[in-house]
């Protein structure tokens, strides 16, 4: 059923993956089953991700719907049957989206905060916090934006990621 032998360099990536991913809240098999996806060239059912990665089929699912819901796995099913397969969305923007949703949040928090009677220094902690949160999400949404419009054209490794927007641009105005 396994489509795949891990070496000992894709288990290696597994688990940095994984270490990588902790401060995030993912639990191991999160982050194991994550870079098994990246590996894949083909999308993949439970049974295999469990037979790879050597977990029950139970862990791999809570894992799988872990990184579904995350928006870093995407799940399709196979007409006339039951089987599901799991692989990496093309957009890669997984989390970020809420995360950019949250600082906005946030940040409508703080202004509130700073219209009540409060005392100066702390009304300038919520305004510096403020400043920072609304820079993270709209350098969130400038990344997911411009990863949104070079889905079709990846920067490749030691292009000029800017030349590249301008060239992609470019060929989407024509």
């Amino acid at each position: 059923m396994s489509n795949i032998k891990l070496s000992q360099q894709d288990e290696a990536f597994l688990d940095a993956m994984a270490m990588l991913m902790a401060p995030w809240g993912w639990p191991r098999p999160v982050g194991r089953i994550y870079a098994y996806l990246l590996l894949r060239e083909a999308p993949a059912t439970l049974d295999e991700i469990a037979a790879d990665l050597g977990m029950s089929k139970s862990n791999a699912s809570v894992a799988a719907r872990t990184l579904e819901h995350c928006g870093n796995a995407r799940r399709q099913g196979e007409p006339g049957s039951r089987r599901i397969y799991y692989s990496v969305p093309d957009d890669f923007s997984g989390p970020f989206v809420d995360k950019a949703q949250l600082l906005d949040r946030q940040v409508r928090l703080f202004t509130a905060q700073r219209e009540r009677d409060i005392a100066a220094p702390v009304a300038q902690r919520f305004a510096r916090i403020s400043e920072f949160y609304t820079a993270m999400r709209s350098a969130i949404e400038g990344v997911t934006a411009d990863q949104a419009g070079s889905v079709s054209r990846p920067v490749r490794a030691g292009e000029d990621a800017e030349a590249s927007r301008s060239s992609s641009s470019a060929t989407r105005a024509r």
